[in-house]
């Protein structure tokens, strides 16, 4: 695939949850599309047209800092038919989604 001017069709993510964290928040990150879960595969469908979006997600070893541990996990990130504006707004407000509060 050819990447594109923002993230390109294909990547990867390191992201600090575990996978049970991961599907827990994923009706909320996803709303507005359709989606189907088997096995660490999740497809993402636009309702109205011909563009999809798989993931894929890989448990990878804990993140140890002191005495704190953070589950981590890979999603690997491959559009189909997705226009770059389109991917971007998907990808802000699956971002949003998944940020975790601070103070």
């Amino acid at each position: 695939m050819v990447a594109g001017a923002d993230h390109g069709d294909k990547f990867k993510r390191d992201m600090g949850y575990s996978a049970a964290e991961f599907f827990r928040i994923l009706p909320s990150a996803v709303a507005g599309y359709e989606h189907t879960v088997d096995d660490g595969r999740v497809v993402i469908r636009h309702p109205d047209e011909d563009r999809e979006l798989v993931l894929r997600i890989s448990e990878l070893p804990e993140r140890r800092i002191g005495m704190m541990r953070i589950p981590r996990i890979e999603v690997e990130f491959a559009f189909h038919n997705f226009p770059p504006q389109e991917r971007q707004g998907f990808l802000i407000a699956f971002d949003r989604s998944y940020q975790r509060g601070g103070g």
